[in-house]
């Protein structure tokens, strides 16, 4: 009598769903192909944002201005302070040459790389630290919208970001100089990344690694310290400056929530860590029983605690994403690990936004609130609305019969992405010599157009208003120079002659016609 052979069941459309699911959570995307593959989808995702300009935030035109004046001029003007020499020598040696496109293109690829080089050192640490879902975990790093915008503008965070990550690792493989090293170069670039040193401390400090702390120390502020010697050469002690302007707690709040993960975001990891309440419970022994997790508790506490001093911009938080998205991968089970991650990556395109856009809380927040533009989407309409702007404010100062010259105009924040795109028609200077300054290059800076006898500022004090009116120029300005004029000089400039611009938008984000955001 033959042996019959069982057949096994075809398997059902859902089972076949979960096994492909439970093989993508655990994908180590450190390896080879994964990575390869990753990699691909991960720059094609940032194509669009190459092509616009040098980033939403106007220190991104600030350092590509330090970087075209030290090609140009050989003299090394730090784009703000306290510097950040090694993102603004990188930018010079890409923005030198116009390689068949404009140079932001290139600067911007540059921030996609390294940050690509960033995903997988994250996926190569959540190897190393053997935690699970560690695939799904690297898809929500590599494509969290606030990383996703800096990973594509020319702005220093996720170059810093990048050797930080760098530095654990070094750290995990009891490499402390290398790690030294590293961190040095992550400070080049950011100088608050020596607040890791901290962590680092308490994690050598936990594991019976004490004698690792001081080469890993002298090694990193050793290198942080020739990474700034241009800034010092200029500067001395003077370049620990920043600009210091308080934000009100209702505006704190409100950045937080709609701009670090956007609203739906938010609330989706509100909901998340309340249902996990019953495996966050550990955590309190698990800070005294795992080091990497008390490691980056302290990280979070430390970037954190720092933001709330000087809150200005939510970028600063882009540290915590890492570690806590390794507390994530720690304590949230796989459903809802997935379930979090997609909707904080679904945020950058649907989120709950408010038109009626102010600093602050008001009731107008609220009653306003409508399902619209994540930040993704907002931050590629912020790139068009600002180029738009800063040209139009130049056809107008240009070509407008009724704008009288000699003139001088003060143009407010979008000052510096006006002289970068202008760059060839402008000579760029400074007013005056100022060491206090956080920026010479454009809070003092001055860009004269010969051709046409105009002048070009970012702000005027009262005394070098009337400098220039007595020298017959006449003074313009645009709605954006006007507010920000009286907030940091106190005084308004129509009072003393100042002549409003004919421009089709109050705020160079904004679209044309418009008078409030989509966020």
């Amino acid at each position: 009598m033959q042996a019959t052979q069982a057949i096994a069941p075809p398997r059902s459309i859902a089972a076949l769903r979960r096994e492909l699911l439970e093989r993508l959570a655990e994908l180590d995307f450190a390896a080879p192909i994964a990575f390869a593959a990753l990699g691909v989808g991960y720059i094609a995702s940032r194509i669009v944002w190459l092509d616009h300009g040098y980033g939403t935030d106007p220190d991104a035109w600030r350092v590509a201005l330090t970087a075209r004046y030290l090609w140009l001029e050989g003299d090394y003007l730090p784009s703000r302070l306290p510097g950040y020499p090694l993102h603004e020598l990188v930018t010079a040696a890409l923005v030198g040459r116009h390689w068949l496109v404009a140079p932001w293109v290139w600067t911007n690829l540059s921030t996609v790389l390294i940050s690509l080089a960033g995903v997988y050192l994250f996926a190569r640490l959540a190897r190393e630290l053997a935690l699970p879902n560690r695939g799904v975990l690297t898809l929500g790093f590599a494509f969290a919208p606030l990383l996703w915008i800096n990973s594509a503008m020319t702005m220093d965070y996720m170059w810093a970001l990048t050797f930080m990550l760098g530095a654990y690792l070094a750290v995990i493989h009891k490499s402390p100089r290398l790690a030294g090293l590293v961190l040095g170069i992550a400070a080049g670039f950011r100088l608050t990344s020596l607040f890791l040193l901290v962590p680092f401390w308490l994690l050598l400090l936990r594991t019976g690694r004490r004698g690792e702390i001081r080469p890993l120390t002298t090694t990193a502020l050793a290198v942080t310290l020739v990474a700034y010697v241009p800034v010092l050469l200029d500067y001395g002690v003077n370049f620990l400056n920043f600009y210091d302007e308080p934000v009100p707690l209702a505006e704190f709040i409100k950045r937080l929530g709609k701009d670090g993960l956007g609203i739906v975001g938010a609330l989706g990891l509100i909901v998340a860590l309340l249902f996990s309440l019953p495996r966050l419970r550990r955590l309190p022994v698990d800070l005294v029983r795992d080091a990497h997790v008390l490691m980056w508790a302290a990280v979070i506490a430390v970037f954190f605690l720092s933001y709330t001093r000087l809150p200005h911009e939510i970028a600063y938080l882009i540290p915590l994403f890492p570690f806590g998205y390794f507390l994530l991968a720690r304590y949230l089970s796989r459903g809802v690990l997935i379930v979090t991650l997609a909707v904080i990556v679904l945020s950058g395109f649907v989120d709950i936004t408010t038109p009626d856009d102010e600093i602050g809380l008001s009731a107008s927040t609220f009653t306003s609130a409508r399902l619209g533009h994540g930040m993704l989407i907002s931050d590629l309409d912020t790139l068009r609305n600002q180029m738009a702007f800063a040209r139009e404010l130049r056809e107008v100062t240009t070509t407008n019969p009724n704008f009288q010259t000699p003139a001088i105009v003060a143009a407010g924040f979008i000052y510096p992405a006006l002289v970068v795109l202008y760059e060839d028609e402008l000579e760029i200077g400074i007013l005056h010599d100022d060491v206090n300054a956080i920026s010479q290059l454009t809070d003092k800076g001055l860009a004269r157009d010969e051709e046409h006898d105009i002048y070009y500022v970012w702000l005027l004090d009262l005394e070098d208003l009337q400098f220039f009116q007595n020298d017959n120029r006449r003074p313009y300005v645009t709605a954006d120079a006007e507010r920000s004029t009286l907030s940091v000089y106190g005084y308004r400039p129509g009072y003393f002659g100042g002549i409003r611009l004919p421009l089709s938008r109050d705020n160079p984000s904004l679209g044309e016609g418009s008078a409030s955001t989509d966020r």
